[in-house]
């Protein structure tokens, strides 16, 4: 029987100008188990990058950066001390982009590599929105190759962002799998689930043959699905959905399901099957990564998903549109120790 992922072991959260740390790292929280480390980073920029003026010769860029790294090392410490009330100790490190002389992303990733985070979690505003560090979700999933959470910045405004409902989009491809093991793995018990699988309408001009072909794969994905979900006793609706028209595609769908359910989390894979060039992410991802209103759970590629797997076994070793059909079912799903601090299960 496959089974699903485990809650995550190893966080690093980064956010878009430095706020709300606390807030994103109790929501990462949620999804790892309960002594999971935390890493807390903070970026600075070039000042002159941020505000022109500088090069104008207006307030010294020497004094601006120092005044950044002040206020960077005052938010980490105000954020570890928030943790620490909550029994949480985390590392922390100020990452200085101009002294080496390289970019948030690769920074990012350097960071997530030297701390070996199986999660990676990232708050950052959405597109003509960035301020203070750029961060861009999509740029930081290519670089770091790990799995992702993206939280909108905006969301961290609340005590903790909501985690009511989860929305799981598969497509038949081995990354989308990935990404549902990990979401009945690693989400809290109380969330309710649902599962979708989107046709492509205009795919369906080869013929009847050609037809049978794209519903044979949705059954046979939906139906793996489902026993995943059902071995766990997980309360969960599984659906199929389709585009619209021809202009109309499978990105957008997923979003409109996504705010029409109300989900409070997107869980998507990094690369559907329609993707042939690994270097990047899949057109899904990127779509939901720029505009999705609330989080989403990337799940990394197959091959770092399992070399992260194997090196925790290691450790442990070395310790000791419109909808065609709808099912839904609940059950006495296995309860977890609570993961969340700061707040109550709901």
């Amino acid at each position: 029987m496959e089974l699903p992922a485990e809650p995550f072991q190893r966080l690093m959260a980064t956010a878009e100008g430095g706020s709300g740390l606390v807030s994103l790292a109790a929501f990462a929280c949620r999804l790892a188990n309960r002594d999971a480390p935390i890493k807390l980073v903070e970026l600075i920029a070039d000042p002159a990058s941020l505000f022109p003026a500088l090069q104008l010769g207006l307030p010294d860029g020497a004094e601006t950066h120092a005044a950044m790294i002040r206020r960077a090392e005052l938010d980490l410490r105000d954020a570890a001390t928030a943790l620490a009330l909550e029994r949480r100790e985390p590392d922390v490190q100020l990452l200085d982009l101009p002294v080496l002389h390289t970019n948030a992303p690769v920074a990012v990733a350097h960071a997530a590599d030297s701390f070996d985070a199986d999660l990676v979690v990232l708050a950052a505003h959405h597109p003509g929105q960035r301020w203070a560090c750029r961060l861009d979700p999509e740029e930081i999933a290519y670089a770091t190759r790990r799995t992702l959470l993206y939280v909108p910045s905006q969301l961290l405004a609340l005590d903790e962002p909501p985690l009511a409902r989860a929305l799981i989009a598969v497509d038949g491809s081995a990354s989308a799998y990935a990404a549902l093991q990990l979401a009945v793995g690693c989400v809290p018990a109380e969330v309710e689930l649902r599962v979708i699988y989107v046709v492509e309408r205009t795919l369906h001009v080869g013929g009847q043959g050609l037809t049978h072909l794209f519903e044979d794969d949705r059954a046979s994905t939906l139906a793996r699905a489902e026993a995943l979900v059902a071995s766990c006793g997980s309360r969960v609706s599984i659906a199929a959905l389709a585009t619209y028209d021809e202009l109309d595609d499978i990105a957008s769908t997923i979003l409109r399901e996504a705010r029409g359910w109300g989900a409070d989390l997107l869980v998507i894979g990094l690369q559907g099957r329609r993707m042939r060039t690994q270097a990047l992410p899949g057109s899904v991802a990127s779509h939901a990564l720029r505009d999705a209103l609330c989080p989403v759970l990337v799940a990394a590629p197959a091959k770092r998903a399992t070399d992260q797997a194997m090196a925790t076994c290691a450790s442990h070793s070395a310790g000791g549109g419109g909808e065609t059909s709808v099912r839904s079912y609940s059950g006495p799903r296995k309860r977890r120790a609570t993961r969340a601090f700061g707040s109550a299960p709901r």
